[in-house]
């Protein structure tokens, strides 16, 4: 496929050569000073220091272009080798003030000093400052003594200072320029990093959650069917008896569709859902008793408080309904024929304004009644109390189950309701799941 993009321009295309930072930008920098000081000898651009009386005979143009050459030759060397390119340099340098000095050698120091501030070692650095320093001044009062004047004093400081320092701090202002770059490109990287681990324990969190409510929803509707199927295959045929088993499995199956259906559209859902849709709450607790009841338990449900009508965070409802429906099917599977009592209650606000859930099954009977074949019931995962401890911990809540005193099972959790205001945006996450 191609495009329309203008043709680079000559001009532009030596901008990109001449100002490349690499080995072919480095070769077109020494070839633009040498026809640019080639330019600056033939225009006349020399004698910039006259000596009196002269040092030397006055050179030929051709040796100082061969100087130059030599000192464009030396740049090469500026990036690899930087302390001994400006070495050589200084020696080019030297022979070309002792001949008059000229503008085109001028340039060719400058950005071997540069290169040398730029790309050598911070001892080699702090030693370049020192001499730079050290020959500006001392240039200086030798001119001032020299001369006997206080003007050419300050203009030789000038000069020096000009000639010596400007490329070094240009050269120390760029590299600290392109350190902190490197500083916030690095920066940038561990942040990408950190979020990217964030992203990955948030993806954990969300299949724990999706495993808790996978365990809460499924467990005790196939719980219900198996238990259903399982006491109609262990007894004679009687087809009133059959039928309503048989409608109770219904039942339960249905529940769980309608669950899961719940769940996927949450799953698949591009923005995230109120979290009242999320399926499960604690004014729903009837329907979970009476399902309870359907199965033959006998349930009995306390609420002095009226806590399962109360305006409660969706996340607090939706944690004490997951609980509460998890505690039933254990007490079935596991005690099934003993009675079951659901208590919810509410602290007083001085103690904080939690909810209690209490869920306490008696012994089963001892003649056995209500039991059903083990291997009819569902395999379990071994989650169900690691579910219950979760949910409330999440909230800054407790959980605590344990057998009491009569031989029977009680659950207990404790969940504060503002606590679950507080946490609400992380509890929605967790829901959707």
């Amino acid at each position: 496929m191609t495009t329309d993009r203008p043709a680079p321009t000559l001009l532009g295309r030596l901008v990109r050569l001449w100002g490349g930072d690499d080995r072919r930008g480095d070769v077109t920098t020494a070839v633009t000073l040498f026809l640019l000081g080639w330019l600056f000898i033939e225009v006349g651009l020399v004698d910039m220091y006259t000596w009196n009386p002269p040092l030397t005979t006055e050179p030929e143009p051709w040796w100082r272009v061969a100087l130059l050459a030599v000192g464009c030759a030396i740049t090469l060397a500026k990036r690899s080798r930087p302390v001994l390119a400006l070495a050589g340099g200084v020696l080019v340098t030297a022979l070309d003030v002792v001949w008059g000095g000229s503008l085109a050698i001028t340039l060719v120091f400058w950005d071997l000093l540069y290169a040398a501030a730029m790309w050598s070692g911070p001892t080699a650095r702090r030693w370049l400052w020192a001499t730079a320093v050290a020959v500006a001044v001392g240039g200086a009062i030798v001119v001032g003594e020299v001369t006997r004047d206080v003007r050419m004093f300050v203009y030789g400081g000038l000069q020096l200072g000009a000639i010596l320092l400007v490329p070094m701090w240009w050269a120390d202002n760029v590299r600290q320029k392109s350190e902190l770059a490197a500083v916030e490109r690095a920066r940038a990287d561990d942040l990408a990093r950190i979020a990217e681990l964030d992203r990955h324990e948030a993806v954990r969190a969300e299949r724990a959650a999706m495993a808790r409510d996978l365990h809460d929803v499924i467990a005790s509707h196939l719980s219900t069917i198996a238990i259903h199927s399982g006491a109609a295959l262990s007894t004679p045929p009687d087809a009133a008896r059959d039928r309503g088993a048989l409608e109770q499995v219904r039942t339960s199956a249905v529940a769980s569709l309608t669950e899961m259906r719940s769940m996927i559209e949450l799953l698949r859902a591009d923005e995230p859902r109120d979290p009242l849709a999320a399926p499960g709450r604690l004014d729903r607790l009837g329907d979970l008793l009476e399902l309870a009841r359907a199965d033959g338990t006998v349930v009995t449900a306390e609420d002095p408080d009226g806590v399962a009508g109360a305006d409660l965070p969706a996340a607090v409802g939706h944690a004490l309904y997951r609980i509460a429906q998890e505690a039933l099917t254990n007490a079935r599977k596991h005690a099934p024929g003993a009675p079951v009592t659901v208590r919810l209650a509410r602290e007083p606000r001085p103690h904080g304004g939690a909810v209690l859930l209490e869920v306490r099954n008696a012994a089963p009977p001892a003649d056995g009644g209500g039991t059903v074949d083990a291997a009819a019931l569902p395999f379990s995962a071994g989650t169900g109390m690691l579910t219950m401890r979760e949910r409330a911990e999440a909230l800054g809540g407790t959980f605590d189950a344990a057998a009491t005193d009569d031989g029977g099972w009680a659950v207990r959790a404790r969940v504060p309701a503002e606590a679950g205001r507080e946490n609400a945006g992380l509890e929605n996450g967790r829901t959707r799941g």
